[in-house]
């Protein structure tokens, strides 16, 4: 056949409307049995199976489609999407000679432009009455038929009535109606800057996602005077798009799944069902899936308490080196799992042994535990899996040594002597007198304060300073119980199965508020004069009392239980920042950013100093982390041991850590900085201090 006969024929062929859905429907489902097709392309009945064969004929014959004949199923071939592209531009340039407006809608279709689609949606999406949404529907399509221009995009319809409401005040109706997401170049460096850091696509995917939730969060669920001073820098809100969304931290005494066992629910249908534990496989199966499908449904941290117990309650004897491959698949496993562009961890608290059970065994299981975290430590650059330790009475030089190891080889490991924490610092106990930790809770937090602010615009007037703090404080309070409202109404409509499913955690009248203080030590340098350098830690004791009291009388009739924290928080660069423009970069006391918790730079030999920090700790009632890093100049001439058996006791919580940097070309830990050692390369990626 001809060139010129063939192309008629194909035009003959998709001519008929059933033959161009026949076609589209492939193109779009992609290959599909006889059955499907005829169903999907609206042939039912018995009596149109002959008129249906008879157009597949046709799509056949003029190979615009193919039969696979090992799977009985037909797929569009490339000639068949060649024509469907030519269909839709021709389809698309007779629409914009027809002299009518069209629009790209974002269906990703071309519409012909229809002010009632305005008018519905200021009705339904701003709550506009109907009469004001139609004179803006009205001018809007005014000034539309005013533009020189082939067709419309959505977006720019959107950006000329936002305009208008802008122009008349109606501020509020605005808000509703905004388009949520990046203009076109921020994503485009988003891409450039993720292929240039230790960050991948799924980072990029998660930062995206993040920032449209985050300008949905500030226009719709935190109030204004909230998110006015987030915004100015007053206040610094961490993981802004989970703010509505999901608890920050949730803690869980793994014993608990012995009595209640973990149901996975409806909703949670991708991973393998559980039943009662009965022996020591399906209680590392429990704990594994649990731990991972959990951490989905946080923004900060799971810390999952009494796992040595929890295991050791259907243990058989085996060898060490047995338990430390255990040890090691659990690790691997959950790290990679938890492997994401978005922060979160999860927190094995190793307490010590239970007295009525087999101690012998718990000591040899945690030793090695930290002989696998160790192997886990060195071959993965940056954990996501973490231990906080608190040995009590059994606290050994197998133990100290094992803790050696671990920061040694670059780890991040915790030691605690005071109550029950998680990673971050978050005091776990804190939720009144005598009433210990329950065996699940989730917390509200990633609020904190910029203290440095509030002491530089004080003008070393310390009554001032606390007043100006009370204030700052209501605020803060106001917003967390605001949003304890907002994550309990994502539990009721099903948002997180995974935590609705645990009965201990997933009663949020009990959720705990925190409000974090970013700067404190920036801050009493600013309140003190020269002369008075002696009573810093007498007012930083004094602050954290006020903050304290403040909050407790603030929250004692809202029925809310909050607390003050001193932890580390990911906003201290930025408010750092953004001070350092407003004020002068003279008013930075660190050209890093402010300090979050609390950091011993080199004086952990220092009994006084110890001292000191001590009573600064104990006077928050959130909880506060003390950073012990280590100059990059130490090598291994450092007893990493003695270090860790100086302090072992002597603070609430302290965290141990090289703070290596990483090498972007081979991912290894490089802790001289320089040069991989591994690799020779000197492109290194320095990690956040997590003070």
């Amino acid at each position: 056949m001809s060139s010129p006969r063939r192309v008629r024929t194909i035009y003959s062929v998709i001519a008929s409307p059933n033959r161009l859905d026949i076609l589209r429907i492939l193109n779009t489902k992609g290959p599909l049995s006889y059955s499907e097709l005829k169903t999907l392309a609206g042939f039912k009945s018995k009596k149109e199976s002959g008129k249906f064969a008879y157009h597949l004929r046709k799509l056949v014959k003029q190979t615009l489609i193919s039969l696979n004949r090992a799977e009985r199923k037909y797929t569009v071939t490339s000639l068949g999407r060649l024509v469907l592209n030519l269909t839709k531009q021709i389809e698309e340039q007779s629409m914009l000679e027809s002299g009518k407006l069209f629009v790209r809608s974002s269906r990703q279709v071309l519409e012909e432009f229809n002010a009632d689609r305005i008018l519905q949606s200021l009705v339904k999406e701003a709550g506009m009455p109907v009469e004001l949404a139609q004179k803006i529907a009205s001018e809007t399509e005014a000034r539309v038929y005013k533009f020189q221009t082939a067709y419309l995009t959505a977006p720019l319809i959107r950006e000329i009535v936002n305009s208008l409401l802008v122009e008349h005040g109606f501020e509020e109706y605005r808000h509703k109606l905004t388009r949520l997401g990046l203009p076109v170049a921020d994503v485009a460096d988003l891409i450039l800057r993720a292929g240039d850091s230790s960050d991948s696509i799924d980072s990029v995917l998660s930062i995206t996602s993040g920032k449209v939730f985050s300008e949905y969060a500030i226009l719709t669920k935190i109030p204004r005077d909230v998110s006015d001073a987030h915004l100015s820098g007053d206040i610094h809100i961490s993981s802004l798009g989970t703010w509505s969304l999901m608890p920050d931290t949730v803690y869980l005494d793994l014993n608990v799944l012995y009595s209640n066992p973990y149901n996975l629910g409806s909703k949670i249908s991708n991973v393998p069902r559980l039943g009662t534990i009965k022996n020591f496989d399906s209680a590392l199966e429990t704990l594994e899936i649990l731990a991972s499908i959990v951490s989905r449904e946080v923004s900060n941290e799971v810390c999952l308490d009494n796992l040595i117990s929890y295991l050791s309650k259907l243990y058989s004897p085996r060898s060490q080196e047995e338990q430390i491959r255990m040890f090691s698949r659990m690790l691997s496993s959950l790290s990679t799992s938890t492997t994401s562009g978005r922060s979160r961890s999860i927190t094995f608290r190793i307490g010590e042994p239970l007295i009525d059970e087999d101690v012998a065994s718990q000591i040899e299981l945690r030793d090695s535990l930290l002989q696998a975290y160790s192997r886990y430590v060195e071959v993965v650059p940056v954990q996501t899996i973490h231990l906080v330790i608190s040995p009590g009475r059994y606290s050994d030089r197998r133990l100290v040594e094992g803790i050696a190891g671990i920061v040694a080889k670059g780890g991040d490991v915790a030691l605690e002597s005071d109550g029950k924490h998680a990673f971050s610092g978050l005091r776990l106990n804190s939720l009144g007198p005598n009433s210990g930790v329950p065996d699940g809770i989730a917390f509200l937090q990633n609020l904190s304060l910029n203290l440095p602010r509030l002491a530089f615009e004080s003008n070393k007037d310390e009554t001032y300073f606390r007043a100006k703090l009370s204030l700052l404080l209501q605020t803060a309070v106001n917003a967390l119980v605001n949003r304890k409202d907002h994550v309990r109404d994502s539990m009721k409509k099903g948002l997180l199965p995974a935590l609705s499913q645990i009965p201990v955690v997933s009663s949020l009248e009990d959720m705990p508020i925190v409000v974090n203080m970013i700067g404190l030590n920036e801050a009493i340098s600013n309140l003190l004069t020269e002369r008075e350098l002696l009573n810093r830690q007498e007012l930083g004791v004094k602050i954290l009392d006020t903050a304290s009291k403040v909050t407790t009388e603030k929250t004692a009739k809202l029925g809310v239980k909050a607390f003050i924290s001193v932890i580390h928080s990911d906003g201290f660069e930025r408010l750092s920042e953004i001070d350092g423009e407003k004020y002068g970069r003279s008013q930075e006391t660190r050209h890093s950013g402010y300090q979050g918790g609390i950091r011993i730079p080199n004086q952990y030999d220092d009994e006084k100093f110890v001292s000191e920090v001590n009573q600064l700790c104990k006077a928050t009632s959130g909880g506060a982390v003390v950073s012990l890093t280590f100059p990059k100049d130490v090598g291994d001439s450092l007893n990493f041991g003695n270090v860790v058996a100086s302090l072992s006791g002597k603070l609430p919580f302290v965290r141990f850590s090289r703070n290596p940097e990483i090498c972007k070309k081979c991912g290894a830990k490089v802790f001289n900085g320089g040069r991989c050692p591994n690799c020779k390369s000197t492109f290194l990626i320095v990690q956040p201090i997590l003070v």
